[in-house]
């Protein structure tokens, strides 16, 4: 079995304790402790039942404490029935000591002098409505710690936090209420990090104390210092933690990413899984000068091969195929026609033939919302490639797909992979065409679709001889899109162009919408899958929106 190290439910090096009834470890940022995606159980609670239940234990597992999903360090579950009275005595009674440690941006300078005299008291009433919290005069629940600098740089220091209450965001709204936010947290004001740097450092339950380091990220954001892949065990670490948040879609897929660049730690480094093989995309330098490095670590991970592409993000279209070596730099070559399946769907990938393997994996829950609502549908997938959303919607009972791509190879491969899901190609159409000429043409005839799938490259050449760029020619396509999308049909509309935020995204489909006198009944934002989560600016590298018309 391929990755046999990330398919675990935990990694045992994060257990602190597994004994007499407790379970400490160190939680890793990025996991929610319980809830969650219901089908996929990646909640830790999920996880570490799992954990117990591969070693043949009872797998009970009691919360009295919980993490935010953004925070990292010791957190304590009950194993052992018998504690739990114990254990919610200690956590009412507040003997349940416990320390973090937050990297904070100063918003003023009385905020600096505050924490520069001394302790800071923290006492606020918290109310909570839709999962967020905020400090108010009167009501709420009573939230205490206290606050205590511990390294100052500029306007960034490390706080040393001791809250006496557990309330729901409670250090995070507190820190901001007094001009301190904590980085990485946007929801409450904090400066732009990777992650949210927060860090429960020690915890102490009667004569126990378990303690952890605080990340390296944490000096790294106090003192500006760029980006940085860190020494070689962090990296290993980084690699096997971005992995193992990923062991739930092993279940249901053998294809998707398994690290999302800076958003997982490892700054310039993305890895998608194909299979049995990894791919090992790298667009930084420091990246690119550890790339042996890296890939002996995939190895280790239990990748068979490892294929390599370089991509600059200086100049994205000089991106040459000399940067994508045909053959892996690491390990077994994978079969040049190499079938992987994603949630059900199989797809033809061929992993050293350019910077494109035939399948964007950072695209698998657009693809399953795709097919959950093209029952009965006729569906449009412009700039199809190898058609992935194609065969999605077709699977989810189209009555037709259109594909449209000005490269024969590519519909070509759409045909190959419709086949390799036993849909008949001639029930669909494949279309040879610039997708902006043949959208002008569709509305000309009055064509009209229930789904569109907009989805370009940042860059791309026509047929004949203009060039697509999202910048100048998106908001045209979406346009023209909605100008053929049936009443109350949906836009599925994604970009990758790493300059497009989200908003910059719903403000062009606004526009688009007015030009082409359509009115939109919603617009929604599409959350970050599981394996693609959110960097210092938000989504990368994929934004997208769902539209609906009216």
């Amino acid at each position: 079995m391929a990755f046999e190290r990330l398919t675990v439910p935990f990694r045992t090096g994060r257990i602190l304790r597994h004994a007499g009834g407790l379970l400490v470890i160190d939680k890793p940022a990025g996991i929610v402790v319980h809830g969650g995606d219901e089908a996929l159980k990646g909640d830790l609670v999920s996880r570490l039942a799992g954990f117990l239940r591969a070693r043949g234990e009872d797998e009970y597992v009691g919360v009295h404490q919980r993490l935010d999903q953004g925070t990292s360090g010791v957190c304590l579950f009950v194993t052992g029935k018998e504690r739990n009275a114990e254990v919610a005595r200690a956590t009412e009674g507040h003997e349940l000591g416990r320390r973090y440690v937050a990297a904070v941006d100063f918003r003023s300078p009385g905020a600096v002098k505050k924490f520069s005299e001394g302790p800071v008291r923290l006492e606020h009433r918290l109310q909570t409505e839709g999962g967020r919290s905020r400090v108010v005069d009167r009501g709420g629940v009573e939230a205490l710690a206290s606050a205590e600098l511990i390294e100052r740089v500029g306007p960034r220091a490390l706080v040393l936090l001791t809250p006496e209450t557990g309330r729901t965001h409670q250090l995070r709204v507190q820190l901001s209420h007094v001009g301190a936010p904590v980085a990485g947290d946007p929801d409450y004001g904090g400066a732009p990090a990777p992650r949210l740097l927060l860090h429960a450092s020690e915890l102490r339950l009667g004569d126990d104390t378990w303690r952890v380091p605080v990340p390296p990220l944490f000096s790294r954001f106090l003192r500006a210092l760029p980006s940085s892949l860190g020494d070689a065990d962090e990296v290993a670490l980084a690699l096997e933690d971005a992995g193992i948040l990923r062991a739930p879609l092993a279940g249901e897929s053998d294809v998707y990413r398994l690290v999302n660049d800076e958003a997982d730690g490892l700054p310039g480094v993305t890895v998608d899984r194909y299979g049995d093989f990894a791919v090992l995309h790298v667009s930084s330098a420091d990246a690119e000068r550890r790339v042996e490095e890296l890939a002996k670590n995939l190895l280790e991970l239990g990748a068979r091969g490892v294929y390599l592409k370089v991509r600059r993000r200086s100049d994205a279209r000089r991106a040459a195929s000399s940067f994508a070596p045909e053959e892996p730099i690491a390990g077994e070559a994978a079969p040049e026609r190499l079938v992987v399946t994603e949630c059900g769907m199989r797809v033809v990938v061929e992993l050293g033939r350019g910077q494109s393997t035939g399948l964007f994996v950072d695209q698998r829950e657009n693809r399953r919302r795709v097919r959950e609502g093209s029952a009965g549908a006729r569906v449009l997938n412009l700039f199809s490639y190898t058609s992935s959303f194609g065969v999605a919607a077709a699977l989810g009972g189209a009555t037709e797909v259109v594909s449209v791509d000005t490269a024969a190879p590519a519909l070509a491969r759409a045909r190959e992979n419709f086949e390799e899901n036993a849909l008949d190609p001639a029930r669909h159409r494949f279309e040879r065409a610039d997708a902006l000429d043949y959208l002008a043409r569709a509305g000309r005839r009055g064509e009209r679709f229930d789904v569109i799938v907009l989805d370009p490259p940042s860059f791309s050449s026509s047929a004949g001889g203009g060039a697509f760029t999202v910048e100048k020619s998106y908001g045209a396509a979406a346009r023209l899109a909605l100008s053929v999308l049936s009443p109350g049909g949906r836009l599925f509309a994604v970009t990758n162009h790493r300059k497009t935020s989200l908003g910059r995204l719903r403000k062009t489909l606004r526009q688009a919408a007015l030009d082409a006198k359509v009115e939109i009944a919603g617009l929604r934002d599409l959350p970050s899958a599981l394996d693609c989560p959110d960097g210092v600016e938000g989504p990368v590298p994929s934004k997208s929106v769902l539209l609906t018309r009216r």
